[in-house]
């Protein structure tokens, strides 16, 4: 068995053969379609080999691979089919799997547009879940509440299960586990009532060890065929009989999808044994915290632009293992957003990317074990301006808190011209906040630790008009605040200062 790496270029992954009687009717054309598809070639010659989906838009690559937007499809492109280069996915380097507490509750919903075959379907699920169940610490819970509204923007459950008409382009397609609620569906294809062997049961099995992080056995060397990629991880030795083994593929198991032994041995390896009588752990990180006090929701409002190819970068936010972590883009261009615990996000390496085209993107994340700091970065793909809202629970200290202040500033701005307001004394690790109105175009400037200046700033929104807002975290090691408001052109100003003193 097979651990995808953590960063997915696609949506999801299906199982890729049309079956008819127990057969397969795409096999060797399949393969050596995959092969022409690999070779180097330009972006128009690419697309003619690339299947959308007339319902989603999703790209099929790979035969079998779909990605969510054009956007992602021009860089797997850019990436791994200009120059001819194996397909190699790349999300941060990372394991994409659950976490402790997400594995215990991986709910879902199966929608009523299946129509008659909705008890079919409930059952299939039902009995493939176990199948995982029985072998690894994982749970899935079937929300029959919300089968009435089992949509991709249902975010009562982890992901849902609807039906697709795509002709036979698959029986099935899932999801792994680190992409988006909107992309964390299992579609199921018409042609998969009428197959036999595999059963819809089996289909199943197959398409829920991917929504575990399962990847394709056959992409191994030994396999000989069927070549995907390098971005894997062995849980371990080659299992030719694999439930995430395609039998054409020079498998020697039977269109039945069971787990094998060493299925079952790689999902423990990864989830844990079994534990149906242990409880699902509580949203927190074990382990005592030490002298402090309750955990607080704390929202935040961020903003800014960017240039095309320019990065703005916030936190450390304080955060507590096991909780949420939510951030809310909008704006105006096309920023991406990025999430990161623990360290600085960059392109390469990040927990949440999102990823999609225009400024409105989300992610929400559970804080793993282990990690009390999280960072966002928006990053432009084009010029873009970008408002965030960053919700999180953090933990408020007991004693020796600090003392919230309000300050007002003021004034009128010829063009060109510069006011300057502070020192003010602020805590590390606290939030200040600004938040100017006005008339004309002002623009506002924020530092820690001296003088902002037209080039050197902590925060510095740029947009048109006056109304603009900073609200940073106070960098470690810094304990005064400045401001500066520059008339872009002859202005007015407010500003109204929000922060924590010693």
């Amino acid at each position: 068995m097979n651990k995808l790496s953590r960063s997915i270029l696609v949506a999801m992954f299906s199982l890729a053969l049309v079956a008819c009687g127990g057969e397969a009717l795409v096999v060797q054309d399949e393969v050596e379609e995959l092969d022409t598809v690999r070779q180097g070639m330009t972006w128009d010659e690419f697309l003619t080999h690339i299947y959308q989906e007339p319902e989603t838009g999703v790209y099929i690559v790979d035969g079998d691979t779909p990605i969510a937007n054009e956007k992602k499809l021009r860089e797997f492109y850019e990436l791994h089919v200009k120059q001819g280069q194996l397909i190699i996915h790349q999300n941060g380097g990372l394991d994409a799997k659950w976490n402790d507490s997400q594995k215990k509750n991986l709910t879902y919903c199966v929608s009523y547009g299946f129509g008659n075959r909705y008890d079919q379907v409930v059952q299939a699920m039902a009995a493939a879940t176990g199948a995982w169940e029985a072998v690894a610490d994982v749970k899935f819970v079937h929300r029959a509440d919300q089968d009435s509204g089992c949509t991709s923007s249902n975010s009562n459950v982890v992901f849902d299960v609807n039906p697709v008409n795509v002709s036979g382009q698959y029986l099935a397609r899932a999801f792994f586990p680190d992409q988006t609620r909107s992309t964390r569906n299992v579609l199921i294809d018409s042609t998969a009532f009428g197959s036999s062997n595999p059963s819809l049961t089996g289909i199943l099995r197959h398409e829920l060890g991917h929504t575990l992080g399962f990847r394709h056995e056959h992409t191994r060397p030994e396999s000989g065929t069927c070549f995907e990629d390098r971005d894997w991880r062995p849980l371990t030795t080659y299992d030719s009989e694999s439930v995430m083994h395609y039998p054409q593929c020079n498998g020697t198991g039977d269109w039945s999808l069971t787990l094998t032994e060493r299925d079952a041995s790689g999902a423990a390896s990864l989830y844990g044994a079994p534990s149906p009588d242990a409880p699902a752990e509580p949203p927190s990180g074990g382990g005592e915290t030490g002298d402090t006090g309750e955990s607080e929701r704390v929202v935040e409002q961020l903003s800014g632009s960017v240039a095309k190819r320019e990065s703005k970068s916030f936190g450390p936010f304080e955060v507590e293992p096991g909780t949420l972590f939510d951030v809310a883009m909008t704006g105006s261009g096309d920023p991406d957003l990025y999430v990161r615990f623990g360290s600085e996000p960059s392109t390469s390496t990040y927990d949440c990317r999102p990823y999609l085209a225009g400024a409105n993107e989300t992610c929400s994340l559970s804080v793993p074990v282990g990690k009390t700091t999280a960072y966002v970065m928006v990053r432009g793909y084009s010029a873009a301006s970008f408002e965030l809202q960053v919700v999180y629970t953090r933990t408020a200290p007991v004693d020796d808190a600090p003392t919230p202040l309000s300050a007002t500033f003021g004034g009128t701005l010829n063009r060109n011209q510069s006011a300057r307001h502070g020192p003010l004394p602020v805590v590390p690790g606290s939030t200040f906040t600004v938040t100017m109105s006005g008339s004309g175009d002002p623009d506002l400037y924020v530092r820690f630790g001296a003088q902002p200046t037209r080039s050197a700033f902590d925060c510095r929104p740029y947009l048109d008009g006056a109304a603009e807002t900073c609200s940073v975290r106070v960098p470690a090691g810094q304990g005064n605040a400045y401001l500066m408001v520059h008339g872009y052109r002859a202005s007015t100003y407010s500003l109204a200062v929000r922060y924590l003193a010693p």
